[in-house]
């Protein structure tokens, strides 16, 4: 029997790869489009919904359009590119500090509540935590001069995901019947995160990983960037 993955975050087409790759691997798949899109609009073989981020509504929503379509729900994976927003939330000002927020801190915590609600009742699940680190002023990964720190409100919403991540992954450690996995992916392409996480997700079944894991980790083997 096919899982069910719904995939948010990057929105379609950017997370093109995150949608195809999970179809080639067996998945029925919902994927995310940015509010305001038509919903119409879909991959192959894809189902998609527009993602107010700000709304636990549409969280809700996307978690059951997903449901509603395949029956089931088996995974969420939620991909935190920072690398990839970083154009997009520039601004200091209160706008765009208002917007990292509404975006970037309540969305995830949103969609991840959604998730572990449905996962709790269903009996089963996992929880995907995706995170391409953007050096920030604090914690530069790379200097030079064509290298630009992460705004800061970017810089904060990153540490917000990290934090999200790391709790529901302590809080829900032990004696749960779902599993919530951790990825770090700072230099990886979408098609390299990829073409690893799905196949390690179905080795995996139905064990638990503990700390981040590195993109080309074993079964059985974690990376721990944060620690």
């Amino acid at each position: 029997m096919k899982k069910t993955t719904l995939i948010a975050g990057k929105d379609y087409p950017a997370g093109t790869a995150y949608s195809t790759f999970a179809v080639e691997a067996q998945r029925n798949v919902l994927i995310t489009l940015p509010y305001g899109v038509d919903s119409d609009i879909s991959p192959l073989n894809t189902e998609t919904m527009a993602w107010n981020r700000p709304s636990p509504i549409s969280a809700r929503g996307a978690v059951l359009k997903a449901i509603n379509a395949y029956k089931s729900l088996d995974e969420v994976i939620l991909v935190f590119d920072a690398q990839f927003f970083a154009p997009d939330y520039t601004s200091g000002e209160i706008e765009g500090i208002s917007h990292s927020v509404d975006d970037l801190i309540l969305g995830y915590s949103y969609m991840a509540h959604e998730a572990i609600t449905h996962f709790e009742k269903q009996g089963s699940g996992r929880l995907v935590f995706i995170l391409k680190y953007a050096s920030t002023s604090a914690n530069p990964l790379r200097s030079g001069p064509e290298v630009r720190p992460a705004s800061i409100p970017l810089a904060v919403a990153q540490e917000a995901f990290i934090a999200l991540a790391e709790n529901y992954a302590a809080r829900f450690e032990n004696d749960k019947p779902y599993q919530i996995s951790l990825v770090r992916a700072d230099t990886n392409s979408d098609s390299e995160i990829c073409t690893w996480l799905f196949s390690y997700l179905d080795d995996l079944q139905n064990r638990k990983t503990s700390g981040w894991l590195k993109v080309g980790t074993k079964t059985g083997r974690v990376f721990s960037f944060l620690k």
